[in-house]
């Protein structure tokens, strides 16, 4: 098989993946469903409110009003700031992700550095539709940010390791050599032991383009363990 069809091949499954992950119900969907106030807008708070409220310098530049929903729907006097469903075409995130102009990079204010993970729930709440609803992440979105494109058939951690993170059943099998999740135990599971960096030779996951997993990513896996790694 070619690079170009191995590529192509790992882009078709991962494609198919996340399709099935988007269309689940009940327990199996992808983002679990909590308050627009309690994870988006605190996010905003912190960030940008300071800026983008009356009197603001945000306000007064651009006429966005960042305090409530409704707010952030309407957008600035020049148009609309996002566009539910596509996170790329959103001013939105196209402002925070430094994809502008340098000189109107988000957030400007002197206040600690938006996080990936702060970036990645907005993302993700606009690709979902942006409605107040927002979701809160769980071990299958950080897995899928950081090891699914590795962990399939194709990729090269499946072809060193066999672990396949497509699915629960999967995951839970583990690798060829045995588990990496010991449900109750982060401690001793592999996949931490590997994310957390604590397995012999300096070996640690993921080593690829998509960045080290942050806090929160280690946070929501280790307590999704020691709870029990449960399928829901």
């Amino acid at each position: 098989m070619t690079k170009s069809c191995k590529i192509n091949r790992m882009i078709t499954t991962a494609a198919a993946f996340f399709m099935a992950v988007s269309v689940g119900a009940g327990a199996q969907a992808a983002y679990k469903e909590v308050s627009y106030t309690k994870v988006i807008q605190p996010i905003i708070n912190t960030f940008c409110v300071d800026c983008h409220l009356p009197g603001g310098d945000g306000y007064q530049a651009s006429g966005l009003d960042l305090r409530t929903y409704e707010g952030i729907m309407k957008g600035t006097r020049f148009g609309k700031v996002i566009v539910p469903g596509d996170s790329f075409t959103s001013n939105f995130m196209a402002v925070l992700e430094g994809r502008t102009d340098a000189s109107i990079s988000m957030p400007h204010a002197k206040k600690r550095e938006m996080t990936k993970a702060d970036r990645r729930v907005l993302r993700k709440w606009i690709v979902n539709g942006a409605t107040e609803a927002g979701y809160e992440e769980g071990p299958e979105e950080v897995i899928s940010d950081l090891c699914l494109h590795c962990h399939i058939p194709g990729g090269s951690g499946y072809e060193k390791s066999g672990l396949d993170m497509r699915s629960y059943d999967m995951l839970m099998k583990g690798t060829k050599f045995g588990p990496v999740v010991v449900p109750g135990d982060s401690f001793s599971s592999n996949l931490l032991v590997l994310i957390e960096g604590r397995a012999l030779g300096g070996l640690k996951m993921p080593h690829n383009a998509v960045g080290s997993p942050s806090s929160k990513d280690k946070i929501n896996l280790r307590r999704w363990i020691n709870q029990g790694a449960k399928n829901n």
